[in-house]
């Protein structure tokens, strides 16, 4: 029984040391510690109460201190001004891309343009030098059917004539230019000559001809251009108006033409301008320039007058016309 009655009372003992003990600990003011149910705690130690949550916070938020949001600003700006350079040196160098490319396709375009224009410059002078060229084998051809016809007998002359069909091949109301040298129009229809003219007169083979009044054009099938004109008086007359008395290269023909200026006095002739017709003695004939003479030597003897749009070179002498020259 007294044994029983010690146990009890140092179990009582203890207990009231425990709360004692517990109770000095809450004396010395340790901090208050908030528990995740909003409770507070003193920290061990003692230290004043912390402060709970600040209103609008949830439970658990963590905020970065002061200092550190203060630090945050400043880069972000920094940030966003960098990516707006970096957008802008895009844009500038899109532009500039586009600048390039369109200064590349302006300069292919000016090198086409240069090129077409060289290209059709080309075209023209070839065209030129073809026609001059052309023009130069027509004369030469002409200058060998006037001579050859020239010294055909008073029989083969007659024979010739019987030859063309003027009923039959003659045209009316004529507007284009036919005589030697010119292109005709391929609207206009040619007739064949007569195989028997060949014996005596190779010269027309694989020529056409057609009529104007009682002249004869001769006139090649391919081309249309004429190659000879026999005129009505060579089948009466001695053949005069048909002696072809100069020939001209077209580089000479060339120098003739640009001797002459354009405002030239023009003499007003209203006549046949045919090879041997004889121009008026009221016509006044002007004398070639030195120069020309220089380069072309043939034309001593010879003089010029102005008509139209045609330069009409004249025997000094008889003043039968030797060559008729176009101005353009």
């Amino acid at each position: 029984m007294r044994s029983i009655a010690i146990c009890a009372g140092a179990g009582i003992a203890l207990v009231a040391s425990c709360g004692l003990a517990v109770a000095q600990g809450h004396g010395r003011g340790g901090g208050a510690v908030h528990a995740p149910g909003g409770g507070g705690i003193r920290a061990p130690g003692g230290g004043g109460a912390v402060r709970s949550a600040p209103s609008g916070m949830s439970r658990g938020e963590f905020h970065a201190p002061r200092a550190h949001r203060a630090e945050r600003a400043p880069r972000m700006e920094r940030n966003y001004r960098s990516e707006t350079r970096r957008a802008q040196s895009r844009t500038l160098d899109r532009s500039r891309q586009q600048a390039r490319r369109d200064l590349r396709q302006g300069n292919e375009a000016r090198r086409a343009g240069r090129e077409e224009l060289n290209r059709k410059a080309a075209e023209r002078g070839r065209g030129r030098d073809e026609t001059a060229n052309m023009s130069q084998r027509v004369s030469e051809r002409h200058n060998e059917m006037q001579t050859a016809r020239t010294q055909l007998s008073s029989e083969n002359k007659e024979r010739l004539h019987k030859a063309f069909d003027f009923d039959r091949a003659r045209l009316h109301n004529v507007n284009f230019d036919h005589r030697v040298g010119h292109r005709i129009p391929r609207r206009i229809h040619l007739f064949p000559i007569s195989t028997a003219v060949f014996a005596f007169f190779p010269y027309y083979r694989d020529y056409s001809y057609f009529v104007v009044d009682d002249d004869i054009c001769i006139v090649d099938p391919r081309t249309y251009v004429v190659v000879d004109v026999i005129d009505h008086g060579y089948w009466s007359g001695p053949g005069r108006q048909q002696v072809a008395g100069l020939h001209l290269s077209a580089r000479e023909i060339t120098v003739v033409r640009d001797s002459i200026p354009a405002d030239f006095p023009d003499a007003g002739l209203r006549l046949r301008l045919a090879l041997g017709a004889e121009i008026p003695q009221g016509a006044d004939l002007h004398e070639f320039a030195p120069l020309v003479l220089d380069r072309v030597p043939q034309l001593q003897g010879y003089r010029f007058l102005v008509t139209g749009d045609q330069i009409v070179i004249v025997q000094r002498g008889d003043r039968s016309i030797a060559l008729v020259i176009d101005r353009a």
